[in-house]
């Protein structure tokens, strides 16, 4: 296992929240706010074999540049699918250009499923995420009927670090009270204390995934086997788009929308990369469809 420091090694995006204050806040006093780290060298560890795929990233020209010289530990946000609209006004930033890339898939949904990076550069999803279906309210990857069992695991992860830390803890306890516990040790310690907490958070969750490896794996990976978007049943709404977590990503082709294509078409290159501009968004996105529906894995 690593220690804190090497952790803190993996290095930050732009928009992301303090790892000390994350993962002790549970906004519904219960478990299923728990985080699950989707670090490159824990997933690499638990699933040696990764899911290599062709994938597409939205943003816009500022994050071109910061993406090209992005550390490959790092992971980003990619989807498969997405609406012309999103891809010209953006999510995390301004859009109007999307990166067509190759990367190692930590995780894939067919809807947002609201990765949330920390300042090292690891993601991480909710243990709600992972629990629920892609047609909740809180969409997620229907993992709740394979991994009921990780869920208790979890809940005795906790309360072995809060009793390690002389919090007075019953295993039996409701998750909504061990879940108020462990947001008050996160409130109540700082400094090394508080670093050592979090290490055996991490070292603990690690030994749990790896002991559900094989339902959390397909739980994580199996919608890169279908990669299309289908309407929910009651409401017919289709996601208007759909959220994968990559990283040791290769950079291939840069696509210029619309509203900046005259500001390249003289350009042989964008950042060294070939790239392709666009008159109409909806092009893009045939571009894009035509393009997964080949992907072989």
């Amino acid at each position: 296992m690593k220690t804190f420091k090497q952790y803190l090694k993996e290095g930050p995006p732009a928009w992301t929240e303090s790892l000390s204050t994350m993962l002790f806040d549970l906004p519904r006093a219960g478990l299923k706010d728990l985080k699950i780290p989707l670090s490159s060298s824990i997933m690499n560890r638990v699933w040696p074999k990764s899911v290599r795929s062709k994938a597409f990233h939205v943003t816009d020209l500022d994050g071109v540049f910061k993406l090209t010289k992005m550390g490959k530990t790092k992971s980003i946000s990619a989807f498969y699918n997405m609406d012309d609209y999103i891809i010209q006004s953006g999510i995390k930033t301004e859009g109007g250009y999307v990166v067509e890339l190759e990367g190692d898939v930590l995780a894939a949904a067919p809807d947002d499923i609201s990765s949330q990076p920390d300042k090292t550069g690891r993601r991480w999803l909710t243990l709600s995420t992972i629990m629920n279906t892609s047609t909740a309210s809180d969409p997620g990857l229907g993992g709740s009927s394979k991994l009921k069992k990780m869920e208790d695991d979890l809940g005795r992860l906790l309360v072995k670090i809060l009793k390690k830390n002389g919090e007075d803890v019953d295993e039996g306890s409701r998750d909504n009270i061990i879940g108020l516990q462990w947001s008050g040790l996160g409130k109540k310690h700082g400094g090394k204390t508080k670093s050592v907490i979090i290490k055996d958070y991490i070292d603990g969750m690690e030994k749990i995934m790896k002991k559900h490896s094989k339902s959390l794996g397909s739980i994580l990976t199996d919608y890169t086997k279908k990669r299309t978007l289908e309407p929910d049943p009651d409401s017919g709404d289709v996601a208007i788009w759909d959220e994968l977590v990559v990283n040791n990503f290769k950079i291939q082709k840069i696509h210029v929308g619309p509203e900046f294509a005259d500001d390249f078409r003289e350009d042989d290159d964008v950042e060294g990369f070939p790239f392709e501009v666009y008159d109409d968004a909806g092009d893009m996105v045939d571009y894009i469809t035509r393009t997964v529906s080949r992907i072989k894995l």
